[in-house]
């Protein structure tokens, strides 16, 4: 049996549309196999790698290469556009 750890994930902008939601008041949790990379959740969530900016866990910015840890918390962010000309 695959061992899973529990992470606790909160998408932001455009991305909640990937948790069925327009605004996440909460994070959700998702179970993956334990060795899982920040990369291995988005496809778990079937987030396409181009529309993820930044990731960050427990506050801190993490590249797609981070190996996800039981309880840890994960922000999702898109790239942003706009601002002034």
């Amino acid at each position: 049996m695959t061992s899973t750890v529990t992470v606790f994930v909160k998408l932001y902008a455009t991305l909640t549309k990937y948790a069925g939601v327009i605004i996440m008041e909460e994070p959700m949790q998702v179970d993956v196999p334990e060795g899982s990379t920040l990369s291995d959740l988005y496809t778990r969530l079937r987030i396409p790698d181009d529309e993820v900016k930044t990731a960050f866990v427990n506050s801190a910015m993490q590249p797609p290469e981070y190996e996800l840890r039981d309880g840890d918390h994960v922000g999702i962010f898109p790239p942003v556009g706009g601002g002034a000309c």
